[in-house]
Order: C-alpha cells, then sequence, then structure tokens
C-alpha cells in the first residue's frame, strides 16, 4: 500500500531555492505555506540569500537545524543531483522537484531524468515531479499548501491528482470559486518516481476522500494502473480526464479490428477494467465531483423534481431521460400527501410543480415526499427566487432534508446571486449543506446520469476469467514452425489449428493444395460448398477475388477453382479451403489487437460487410470474465438484434459469450499474436447450429 505521509502530512518543510523576489516559484511557494497556516516548521535554502518572507535562509539543507520531511527543489536542472546528494545526508523522505528541464525537453533530459530516478532509489528519497507544481492537504493538522499556485483551497472531500499542471490549476480554481472544499491535491508533472496510481491508491486510503478527480496524459505503467487503481475505484468514485489522446488508435490498419479502433480506445478500455469514470468534458467531470464531494451514490436511477418553475424541470426529464435514466410517476401515496397539502394549483406529478409563490414550507413537504417515496433513487429540487418569495426559508428547507437524506439531492437555482445579498446566501447555504448547486437544469441532468454511471460500474456483476485446458506446448509448437507472410499472417490452415486448441468451432471444411484436393474434399462434405484461396499473404480474400460461395456442384466448383487460382497466381504458398456453405445466421466479428505494452484488446460487433459500414463495436481489455463478455454483447448500439427482431429468433447469447472468453484466453496467453480477426462468425438461435467463425485472419508480431 501506498505510504505518501511524508508528502502529504510533512512535519518540517525546506524550500531549496528560495526566493525574496515576489511571484517566483522558491517566493510562491513558501508564501502559500505561510498564508494556509502550515503548522511545523518552514525553512529557505539559498547560498546567496540571508531572508525569505522574514525567516532565516540557509546557505544548504545541511545547515537546517530542524529534521525535514519534505522539500522543494527549485534550482537549475543539473544542480539537482547534488542536491539530492545533501538532501539525503539530511534526512530527507521526500523531494517535490519544481525544476524542469527534463524528460519534457528531449533525450538530454532524459538521461537526466534517469539518472536522478536511480539515484533517488539508491539515496532512498521519494521523487515528486520533476517539472510539477506540487501538492495541498486540506486536513487542518497540516494545512498544507505545497504548491506555488494562487487558487483558493477550501476544505472539503475532494481529492485531485492531475499530471498536467494547466489542467489541474483549472480544476483547482474551478472548486475554489465555487466553493467546492478539496481533500488532497497532487500535481506531479513527469511522475517520474512517485506514480499516479500510487497517489490514487493513497487517495483510497483517506476516509475523508469521497470522490477522486484524475487528469492523466499518458500511462507509463498500464500494470500498475489496474493493480492499485482498480480496487479504489471499487469503492469510490474515480473520474478521469485523459489528454494528449493520439490517432495511432484509428490509423490504417491490415486488420478489421485495427481500423475499427476509435481515437485512443485503449484508454478507454483501461478505464473500463479499473472501473473509472471517463470524461471528454473537463467541466462535467468538475460538475459530477462537486456531487459526489457531499452526496451519495443513488441506489438506482429513477429521478424525482421539485420545482417552482415548470419549464426548467422539463429540461432535466429530457436530459435525464436522454441520458438513460428514468422519471417515474410519484406512488399514490405520495400523490395523496401532495394533493392535501399542497396549494390547488400545484401539480402533483413528477415534477412537482408547486408554482412561483411556493414557500420555504411547500418545498420541504416536497422533498420530504421525494425521499420518502420507494420509487425515487434522487432528488432534483429546481427553483427560481421571485423577489415576493422568502429564498431563505428554501435554502433552510433543503439544509434539513439534506442533513438526514440518504438519497442524493441535487439544486437548480436559477438567479443572480449577485442581485440580491439574500440571493448569494440562498446559494452558499445550500451548498454548505453539501448539496450542489448548478445553473443549467440540464447540468444536473448529467450530472446525475454520470453519478448513475459509477454506480452501474460499481455494481456490475464480477467473476474470474475461466481456465481452459489448452496444450501450451502443442500452441508454442504450431506458432513456431507456422508460416508467415511478409506481414505477419499466418495461413488458414494455421489459424484454424490455433483455433482448434482453444475449442473454437470452425465450419465442416478441408485445406487443399491442387483440384484433385479440391475434388476429392467437395465429395466428403457434399454441396454446397465454398471455396476461399489461402496464402499467408492473402489477407483480404473478397476484395482480391479468393472467395465464391454458394457452389452447387462439381462444375461450378472447378470453374471457381481455375479462376480464383488465376487471379490469386501472384501469392506465395498458395492454397485452398473447401468449406461446407453454412445456412443463414446473424454475422458478428469478434477481433483482437494489442493495446499497451503486453495488453490486448478484444473486440465484438456486427460482422461482414457491417464491421466496416456500422462500426457497432465495443472493446475490452482481454482475458474477459463472463460477466465481462455479457457486458460487451449489451454494449452495442444494435444489442436488440441479438435477442431477435420482428419474428427473427435470437441467438444463442452464451455460445457467443463462451467464444468471447475463449478467444480473450487465446489473446492474452500468445504474446506474439498482434492482430486477430474473426469475421464473419456466424450465429445461431439456441438449440441451432454450433456458432462457428466462417473466416479468421491471426497476425503475428515480427521478432
Amino acid at each position: 500500500m501506498a505510504d505518501l505521509d511524508a508528502l502529504f502530512f510533512p512535519k518540517g518543510i525546506a524550500i531549496i531555492g528560495a526566493s525574496a523576489k515576489p511571484l517566483t516559484i522558491g517566493n510562491r511557494v513558501m508564501a502559500n505555506l505561510l498564508r494556509y497556516g502550515y503548522p511545523h516548521p518552514v525553512h529557505p535554502v539559498h547560498p546567496k540569500v540571508d531572508e525569505v518572507l522574514d525567516h532565516k535562509a540557509y546557505k544548504s539543507i545541511l545547515d537546517v537545524p530542524d529534521p525535514i520531511d519534505l522539500v522543494h527543489i527549485i534550482v537549475r536542472n543539473t544542480l539537482v543531483p547534488k542536491v539530492l546528494e545533501d538532501c539525503a545526508e539530511k534526512g530527507v523522505k521526500v523531494a517535490i522537484i519544481n525544476a524542469s528541464g527534463f524528460r519534457e525537453i528531449g533525450p538530454e533530459g532524459q538521461e537526466l531524468e534517469d539518472r536522478i530516478v536511480a539515484m533517488g532509489k539508491d539515496l532512498g528519497i521519494r521523487l515528486f515531479g520533476p517539472n510539477c507544481q506540487g501538492v495541498m492537504n486540506s486536513d487542518p493538522s497540516v494545512s498544507l499548501y505545497s504548491n506555488f499556485t494562487f487558487a483558493k483551497m477550501n476544505p472539503g472531500h475532494v481529492s485531485v491528482v492531475a499530471q498536467g499542471g494547466g489542467v489541474a490549476e483549472v480544476i483547482n480554481n474551478y472548486f475554489g470559486m465555487n466553493g467546492i472544499g478539496q481533500r488532497f491535491y497532487a500535481s506531479n508533472g513527469n511522475a517520474c518516481d512517485i506514480s499516479i496510481p500510487e497517489i490514487i491508491e493513497y487517495y483510497g486510503q483517506d476516509e475523508q476522500t469521497h470522490v477522486i478527480v484524475l487528469h492523466v496524459e499518458s500511462f507509463r505503467d498500464p500494470d500498475e494502473f489496474l493493480e492499485k487503481v482498480a480496487p479504489v475505484a471499487e469503492n469510490k468514485p474515480v473520474l478521469a480526464l485523459k489528454s494528449g489522446s493520439t490517432p495511432e488508435g484509428a490509423k490504417a490498419v491490415s486488420s478489421h479490428t485495427g481500423g475499427l479502433m476509435a481515437q485512443d480506445t485503449t484508454s478507454d478500455v483501461l478505464f473500463d477494467k479499473c472501473g473509472v469514470l471517463r470524461f471528454s468534458s473537463l467541466s462535467e467531470l468538475c460538475e459530477t465531483a462537486a456531487a459526489f464531494n457531499g452526496q451519495s451514490v443513488p441506489r438506482g436511477n429513477s429521478v424525482g423534481m421539485v420545482t417552482n418553475a415548470g419549464s426548467p424541470a422539463i429540461i432535466v426529464t429530457d436530459e435525464a431521460v436522454k441520458a438513460g435514466m428514468k422519471v417515474p410517476d410519484l406512488s399514490p401515496e405520495s400523490k395523496q400527501v401532495l394533493k392535501d397539502k399542497l396549494q390547488a394549483i400545484a401539480s402533483i406529478a413528477n415534477p412537482i410543480d408547486m408554482m412561483a409563490t411556493a414557500s420555504g414550507e411547500d418545498f420541504g413537504l416536497s422533498l420530504q415526499t421525494l425521499i420518502d417515496d420507494p420509487g425515487i433513487d434522487a432528488a432534483v429540487v429546481c427553483f427560481m427566487t421571485p423577489f415576493f418569495v422568502d429564498t431563505s426559508s428554501i435554502a433552510a428547507a433543503i439544509e434539513q432534508k439534506a442533513a438526514s437524506c440518504a438519497k442524493p439531492i441535487i439544486a437548480v437555482a436559477m438567479t443572480n446571486p449577485d442581485e440580491k445579498p439574500e440571493w448569494r446566501e440562498t446559494i452558499e447555504r445550500v451548498r454548505a449543506a453539501g448539496v450542489p448547486v448548478y445553473y443549467f437544469p440540464e447540468t444536473a441532468a448529467r450530472v446525475l446520469a454520470n453519478m448513475n454511471r459509477f454506480r452501474m460500474l460499481r455494481d456490475r456483476p464480477r467473476a474470474d476469467v475461466p481456465e481452459l485446458e489448452v496444450d501450451a506446448k502443442a500452441v508454442g509448437k504450431l506458432l513456431d514452425e507456422a508460416k508467415t507472410g511478409a506481414d505477419g499472417f499466418l495461413s488458414a490452415k494455421d489459424v484454424y489449428g490455433l483455433l482448434e486448441h482453444y475449442g473454437i468451432s470452425a465450419p465442416q471444411q478441408r485445406f487443399c493444395a491442387d483440384w484433385e484436393d479440391v475434388r476429392q474434399a467437395a465429395s466428403e462434405l457434399g454441396y454446397p460448398l465454398v471455396l476461399k484461396g489461402d496464402s499467408p499473404e492473402l489477407v483480404h480474400k473478397t476484395d482480391s477475388g479468393g472467395v465464391a460461395l454458394n457452389l452447387a456442384d462439381e462444375a461450378a466448383l472447378e470453374e471457381a477453382f481455375h479462376t480464383m487460382k488465376e487471379k490469386l497466381s501472384g501469392f506465395s504458398d498458395l492454397g485452398f479451403v473447401v468449406q461446407k456453405q453454412l445456412s443463414k445466421g446473424l454475422e458478428v466479428i469478434i477481433g483482437g489487437t494489442r493495446a499497451m505494452g503486453a495488453h490486448k484488446m478484444i473486440m465484438f460487433g456486427l460482422g461482414g460487410i457491417h464491421a466496416e459500414v456500422l462500426k457497432d463495436v465495443v472493446f475490452k481489455m482481454a482475458p474477459v470474465s463472463k460477466p465481462e463478455a455479457e457486458q460487451m454483447l449489451g454494449g452495442i448500439h444494435s444489442t436488440a438484434l441479438l435477442d431477435g427482431v420482428r419474428g427473427q429468433a435470437g441467438v444463442d447469447r452464451g455460445a457467443l459469450v463462451d467464444l468471447l472468453v475463449r478467444v480473450s484466453l487465446l489473446l492474452s496467453q500468445n504474446a506474439r499474436i498482434s492482430e486477430l480477426d474473426l469475421n464473419p462468425v456466424m450465429a445461431y438461435p439456441s438449440g441451432q447450429e454450433t456458432t462457428v467463425v466462417v473466416d479468421a485472419r491471426i497476425r503475428l508480431e515480427k521478432p
């Protein structure tokens, strides 16, 4: 488990490179520490300065009289190694290296960064950064603002870790300006030693951290991210924004699977595996974090609304329903309570519209009714602030209900707080009660939908990946002896041999060298037949004229054979595959490709030409468990086709789940496989024909 107490709860700090000049990093760090009341010694260190902010400056860290847990290093990059040696002699535990000039500047900087990492390990000093901001901790025992930025730090329950300093400051400022309290904050730049996964693991151990906000630009160690972040995300929402996405995943490649990967799919897959909630909008991420800061996770997706203006609640309803939430009718008991006690002009449906004259008592009654209604999982309170209404009483009603409510409450305040002090006070009181307040109704709806997304991630079924009895030696021998084309593709014979080892079904087929073999295969299999060309260099069979379907007799087969042989004469090691023509089923595609490092991704979607036209596919990290495979089936937009539409029978979902599990194990257990396409896979209704792989391609990594 991560032990970063010396970083977040240091008992003595030195600023090496402290400065008496305002608006310098060496001055800002010290000013922030003093401003927020850090209770332990703070010592400036500079060889040519006697005093910084009324504190004696020391020539060297070795001259500082008190024990030091944490240092800021703000010196020229080439001086950092010598400073680290002095810090080790002093007994420093963690160094925040604000200095730049390392990996971010190129090979020379990378070499220097590698050097200080090695030194840190040898000297027993953990390194934070370099090229970074620093950390914050609002815990009153330290009130630590060990950072050079200007944002306001309010105590709260949101913990932030951000790789990019600019994005970190946007997040920091948003929370500060909107009165959203933070617990921890860390912006660690190059993250050469103390890693983002370590920091998230540390946040996960902290009882005062209710939600974690993550910004990341790259994954240096996906294995570490999986190991450390996944357990945290099972218990606390981890909200992530990844920037710096590259088009590598979307570039043109030789496999269908690679071509169907959207930009940065690998990050989506890793976040999904860990249970991390990814955002494409920084504003929406921050708005959702504000809700998790003080509100519980909804137990379901049903939303109840109370409002003193009808149209904003309609907007919430529209957005919520589009995002997969429900706005159900209220229970008869709830309606009776509202009918008995609200004004006659009030609407007692959901949303509960009490009209503009609604009092604080009306808000309290309606909100309590939503809290008591078993069919409601979360409540949205929309209020305008008419000049003739005592808005303080509305704030008091929300405060009272939020104090004891187990359901999340979110508020929409459509007012200008600068117009009247009373209106500003109303919003501030509601926020102080832990209820997030938004201006736009659709924001509240999206936030609730995101909270529900986390619930579904957290509560999704989990299971271990099944074990298969596979002859690993035989598989290794097949791959070692297989002939591949220049691009690394296996022949069809080797592909289907590999699939057979994993219990993956194929049509009845024969592998042939010439016409006599083809004719003999036809007599054994019986018509109608399919004829395919086979060569390690023949990747796109249909495009090259390497597929002939529905061959009804020997004459059709012979004509197709000679035509195909002529068209494919330029391919080396040319052979032929004769397959039994299958009855019509639902065509799906299963693919696989390399993700991050040694990790593989498995893909599922509609097959045949639909794969390239509709691109309705979903990816997960391999290997997958049966529940994960089920999630893949439900993750495509056209999932209804699997269950049957317009009188057509649904396919055997269990067979597809089993196939996905087997293919995922094939991918994950064989590092040499770089790409895999099973397209089409023919799926049939349960009790009919076996789900089979009609065509397949496997590409090996070049040695």
